[in-house]
């Protein structure tokens, strides 16, 4: 295919994303770059590039700052040795990367990363808790990391735009605890396991290798009401193949490619979008006397209850499955959406499209 070609492709999203894919650099230009992964240059390009925002590696340092770095060593990539949890802030500020190509990138704190992009509330990013320590008082680490993360979030108004994931759960649920309405991901081994530990802590989301996951198990997953994202995507042929599994986010290590690939059907889906809901504005105030109204205020009411349950943690949920196992007033709320839904659904009218009712059950 040649470049023009990628442009014009137009791909048939079916995810909860809103039938988008949210594009994140993988440490921000991704592993072949010329910059180093999760150094301000690497994470600044990728978001110039266009991507939606980045992934980045956390850690936590013996003063609990959060910096953005991936080894378990300072030694494997910077001229420090330790882990970072052994040092504080001051010992690592002046570290820089020696790992060749990379002799002139600094190691940088999330602090320092957010205050330098400008109108950073406006991107998305993934904070991949890497949770080397050398204490062994694990209830007081995860606290205290979780509550770094807590102050960075609310600091730069990201509550809304910051996914979090690690591969342990009892990190996971100290989180959850302090903040329910975080989008949190499991990091599992496998598929598998990662929905069985999704569902029973009510989390947001799976995050695996595209080479760990079909697009059976994305439906799968979807249908449970989890999200997906995927990394492990290097080459062009690898992020297009894990498009076509309809995920809701890809970590990528191509940045230019994958926007490129996508940039048609993003503007597609945007307009699309766009004319449902003028669609909606325009039969807002009509009568209620035909079935194609019936079915625009129908959308209406479906779009208010879906703001509501927006706003609502999953964990209300008996069971912590997803609301439709809600009880009490929580559960009487949720009936009454699906009563409209349902109608909505029997209705025969114009082409409107209804949305399924599992994305909108965690919209």
């Amino acid at each position: 295919m040649t470049s023009c070609e990628k442009e014009e492709i137009i791909f048939e999203i079916d995810n909860l994303n809103r039938d988008m894919i949210t594009v994140l650099g993988h440490g921000g230009m991704g592993i072949a770059s010329t910059y180093p992964m999760n150094s301000f240059e690497s994470i600044a390009n990728c978001i110039n590039l266009g991507t939606d925002g980045s992934e980045i590696d956390i850690q936590m340092t013996n003063d609990g700052v959060l910096v953005a770095f991936h080894d378990n060593d300072l030694s494997t990539k910077t001229d420090l040795t330790g882990i970072v949890n052994s040092l504080t802030w001051q010992q690592i500020r002046n570290g820089q990367y020696n790992e060749s190509p990379y002799m002139t990138y600094a190691i940088v704190s999330l602090e320092q990363l957010f205050s330098n992009i400008p109108d950073v509330s406006s991107y998305r990013f993934t904070f991949d808790c890497k949770l080397y320590r050398e204490t062994t008082d694990n209830a007081a680490y995860y606290d205290q990391f979780a509550e770094a993360i807590i102050a960075i979030v609310e600091k730069y108004d990201l509550q809304r735009k910051i996914c979090i994931e690690s591969a342990d759960e009892e990190f996971l649920k100290v989180l959850q605890t302090k903040r329910s309405r975080y989008k949190l991901f499991i990091y599992p081994k496998n598929f598998e396991e990662g929905l069985i530990t999704a569902k029973k802590l009510g989390l947001y989301g799976i995050t695996i290798s595209t080479n760990q996951i079909s697009a059976e198990e994305v439906e799968i997953a979807h249908n449970a009401g989890l999200r997906i994202t995927v990394w492990d995507a290097h080459s062009e042929q690898e992020n297009y193949e894990a498009v076509q599994k309809n995920p809701d986010f890809i970590q990528t290590d191509d940045v230019k490619y994958l926007v490129d690939l996508l940039s048609a059907t993003l503007e597609e889906t945007r307009a699309r979008n766009a004319a449902r809901l003028d669609s909606i504005k325009n039969k807002r105030n009509l009568p209620f006397d035909s079935t194609s109204q019936a079915k625009n205020r129908y959308l209406l009411i479906s779009f208010t209850f879906n703001k509501f349950f927006e706003c609502l943690p999953v964990s209300v949920a008996d069971g912590k499955e997803g609301f439709s196992r809600g009880t009490g007033l929580i559960g009487n709320w949720y009936n009454l959406y699906f009563f409209f839904i349902n109608s909505l659904n029997s209705i025969e009218g114009d082409n409107i499209r209804v949305m399924d009712t599992n994305k909108l059950a965690r919209w």
